[in-house]
């Protein structure tokens, strides 16, 4: 995996991820939101789920180079997905939660995070074809009955929440077999993302544990 690249894609989604929560505060100070803060909120969160579609392609394209080349041009992440999973069905982020009391700061004793309060695999291209909905409402807004931007942005909290919920601390699963990496938003020391690579350990057999 190409680490920088991949690291550059987080950057991007970091990026979009504060101006979405400058919004947020933007519209609690004043007490009020417009529909222009929602199309701003809901235009940034679309683009970092087509940012996650990359950021797969990207982290399977030295193993899948040509699956990569063909994927270059596309952004549709149900699509980039469809495709990757057919060769790695595990080519989506795996969100971690690291028991910091026993870790010291280590990638160690950390488990897969419950399932429920972050963005799914199978939820990505539902939520990403609901923003773009909404931001191609044109006629509806001219002819049809009001829209509920006030429930919308109510929505787009709850979805921001669960898009760093995903990848605040998460697993990349490659097809290399020995490797696994780990990524951190960012890291405690310095506030940088950091990308780790490991070595899978695999279970002993009992017949090989020495009594």
């Amino acid at each position: 995996m190409d680490i920088q690249k991949y690291i550059r894609v987080m950057e991007r989604i970091k990026g979009r991820t504060e101006h979405v929560n400058s919004v947020y505060s933007h519209a609690e100070s004043l007490g009020r939101v417009s529909v222009f803060m929602v199309e701003s909120i809901c235009l940034q969160l679309r683009m970092t789920i087509e940012d996650i579609a990359v950021a797969c392609i990207i982290a399977n394209s030295s193993e899948l180079p040509e699956l990569a080349k063909k994927l270059r041009k596309e952004y549709r992440p149900k699509l980039i997905l469809k495709r990757l999973e057919v060769i790695n069905p595990e080519c989506y982020p795996i969100p971690m939660v690291e028991n910091v009391s026993e870790s010291h700061g280590r990638f160690r004793d950390t488990y897969v995070r419950p399932e429920g309060d972050w963005l799914a695999r199978e939820d990505a291209p539902t939520e990403h074809g609901k923003l773009n909905d909404f931001l191609h409402q044109n006629l509806k807004y001219y002819d049809g009955p009001p829209i509920d931007f006030i429930e919308t942005y109510k929505k787009t909290k709850f979805l921001t929440s669960k898009i760093y919920n995903l990848l605040s601390h998460h697993q990349i699963t490659v097809l290399d077999e020995s490797k696994m990496y780990r990524v951190i938003m960012s890291a405690s020391s310095d506030g940088k993302i950091h990308v780790t690579e490991f070595e899978r350990l695999y279970e002993v057999p009992d017949s090989m544990v020495e009594m």
